[in-house]
């Protein structure tokens, strides 16, 4: 019980803080005749490019390659904490503040070569040419994208870009992420913050003689699975895009359980990751609805799309196969339901083969519905707020789920 409570108070405690983190920042030397205060105001917004303690921005402060490390890092969305990184670069030791920050981002940044020994040199200011090449790869322009160099032949400084970086920059002047001024690109000018804000904001939302300037190739996305077993032994829900979340989830007592301060938030989902590329017609989800005081109302969803999802959920007496096209509204489509005596713990089954889907309870058959029209992937764990709504003292957890696609 301890355990349980202390989950519930520290979502609750961090989920109080949201509005004070969210809220739209404001700084002293940026007002809003400032020409590039909009893209400032978003990007702080959302922690790609952060103010200063004593309210400032200091727009015109240049960025050092260290700090554009961690500025990547933030615009990509990495979570750091997921991998351990090895040393690449001489000069930045694990030792370094923004070690974390320069391995993590490494796809998206430069480095330099001397000899077989890689440098970063995070002291020295970050260039126009490697923001080009960062948001080139940031947006997967490299692979999408044919590079014409003959567009560098408009600025009479061309020969100063770096010639490993060339097609990059022809890529961002092609794709208008980047502009000259003057008939010059200025690949060398360091950039300002004012100016990293403003790009990243359009984007998303001297050396040695024996060093020549390197991009390091793109790591290949994870591969994901096509079936997946959980007994939540791990706090972390490694298996779960949790980022994508509706509610906070999280693991007590080896189940995970949902519960959210958003008193208009009526469904939480936890989707799966899976490959969903694969566009599986046939595959079956399974798992342990268990109660401690509550009536269930928990299960599984998919067919899930544009915050819409069919769902199946154990409640005091049936089983249900509905459709919620609103997290924040408690009505349901109900489509069809079977009667059934709730336990302390139930195993659900659902199998969904093309737009049939059968519905089993603790290995037997319940009942099935034809045309349940697919309409997206994404699938996996589904909770409604009455689930968890007077927890710890009644409470309903999810455990032991599975999830097998077949071809």
């Amino acid at each position: 019980m301890k355990r349980v409570l202390s989950f519930f108070l520290a979502v609750l405690m961090i989920l109080t803080l949201v509005p004070f983190v969210q809220a739209a920042p404001s700084f002293s030397d940026v007002p809003r005749s400032h020409w590039a205060y909009k893209e400032i105001t978003e990007m702080a917004a959302k922690g790609i490019i952060k103010g200063y303690e004593d309210g400032k921005f200091r727009p015109n402060n240049q960025v050092t390659r260290a700090e554009f490390a961690k500025i990547m890092i933030a615009a990509a969305g990495v979570d750091i904490r997921t991998n351990k990184a090895s040393q690449t670069f001489v000069d930045v030791p694990k030792s370094h503040w923004a070690f974390p920050y320069v391995e993590h981002a490494k796809p998206y940044l430069t480095g330099y070569k001397s000899g077989t020994r890689y440098y970063y040199k995070p002291d020295q200011y970050a260039v126009r040419e490697d923001i080009a090449v960062a948001l080139v790869r940031l947006l997967g322009y490299d692979r999408t994208n044919k590079a014409d160099l003959d567009v560098l032949k408009r600025f009479r400084d061309d020969e100063r870009i770096s010639p490993n970086l060339r097609p990059y920059i022809a890529i961002a002047i092609q794709t208008d992420l980047m502009k000259g001024y003057n008939n010059e690109f200025r690949p060398q000018d360091p950039i300002t913050r004012a100016e990293a804000a403003s790009l990243l904001y359009r984007a998303l939302l001297d050396r040695d003689d024996d060093e020549t300037k390197v991009v390091f190739p793109t790591p290949d996305k994870p591969e994901l699975p096509r079936s997946v077993s959980d007994s939540f032994s791990d706090a972390e829900l490694k298996n779960w895009d949790t980022g994508k979340a509706v509610g906070t989830w999280g693991v007590v007592n080896k189940q995970v359980t949902a519960i959210s301060t958003d008193s208009n938030l009526d469904h939480y989902f936890l989707p799966l990751l899976w490959d969903e590329d694969k566009n599986t017609n046939r595959y079956e989800l399974t798992v342990d609805v268990n109660v401690s005081g509550s009536e269930g109302l928990g299960g599984v969803y998919f067919n899930g799309k544009d915050g819409k999802a069919h769902v199946v959920f154990v409640k005091k007496d049936r089983v249900t196969l509905a459709r919620v096209e609103d997290a924040k509204d408690d009505d349901l489509d109900v489509i069809a339901s079977g009667s059934y005596k709730l336990k302390a713990s139930n195993r659900l089954k659902v199998v969904v083969n093309g737009d049939s889907v059968s519905i089993y309870m603790n290995d037997q058959f319940l009942f099935g519905q034809q045309k349940v029209k697919p309409e997206g992937t994404k699938l996996g764990l589904y909770l409604q707020r009455n689930a968890t709504k007077d927890a710890p003292r009644s409470i309903t957890y999810l455990d032991n789920f599975s999830f097998k696609a077949q071809p």
